[in-house]
């Protein structure tokens, strides 16, 4: 074999290498992205759905009889943080009957970091004796929307729900501002809410329990 063919023989060989070590390069670099990409989509998921805000829509009717119609919700914040979204979850009720309907909504129950809150009204719902200390669902309210430096609060759009066409909606929402004004509370549960994601990382920081109301309207 002449010099000549010797050389082209070598040049192919080492083409035929780099060619290979190309495309195992692309293949590797090819799973990297796509585990990276998963990685992404799994984190962006995780993270959205700590904040997601679930719209359910409720249809009111009474055509089988004047009996109250009544809904429990659970109202679940994975993670609390100072400076966080704003947490909303919003109930709509529809009111199809042909009759005017009066609408409110009570809190049974708040846990809150692992404290957890009975109302008297809560007890009652539950066939339970009401005990010394429980607060009564306005109260509850007034504590949950004042003494944290996040606040909750609720609210019914109507209570009164026209025939037909009427509707309410029910929203829970849960604001925590960077600074709340208050340094001690701010250090305090900012500590405490992370300490008790960390140490129960499967349980929600805030869990509430809601009674919704609904009947007909006295004539």
């Amino acid at each position: 074999m002449n010099e000549e063919n010797i050389t082209k023989k070598k040049k192919s060989s080492f083409l035929k290498k780099i060619k290979k070590i190309k495309l195992r390069h692309f293949i590797i670099l090819g799973i990297f992205l796509l585990a990276d990409t998963y990685a992404w989509f799994v984190y962006v998921n995780t993270v959205s759905n700590k904040v997601d805000v679930h719209i359910r829509s409720w249809k009111i009717d009474f055509k089988d009889g004047d009996t109250p119609i009544v809904d429990y919700v659970n109202v679940v914040a994975d993670n609390v943080y100072p400076g966080m979204p704003t947490f909303q979850n919003t109930i709509k009720a529809f009111n199809y009957s042909e009759v005017l309907a009066n609408a409110e909504f009570t809190v049974l129950e708040a846990n809150i970091m692992g404290t957890r809150y009975i109302t008297t009204e809560g007890r009652t719902d539950a066939g339970q004796s009401v005990q010394s200390g429980d607060l009564t669902s306005n109260q509850l309210k007034t504590k949950l929307l004042n003494d944290y430096p996040f606040h909750i609060s609720f609210d019914i759009s109507s209570e009164t729900m026209e025939a037909q066409t009427g509707l309410a909606l029910f929203t829970t929402q849960i604001t925590w501002p960077y600074e709340s004004g208050n340094d001690e509370l701010d250090t305090y549960w900012g500590t405490t809410a992370y300490t008790f994601i960390h140490q129960n990382p499967s349980t929600p920081c805030i869990e509430l329990k809601v009674k919704i109301y609904i009947a007909q309207a006295s004539n």
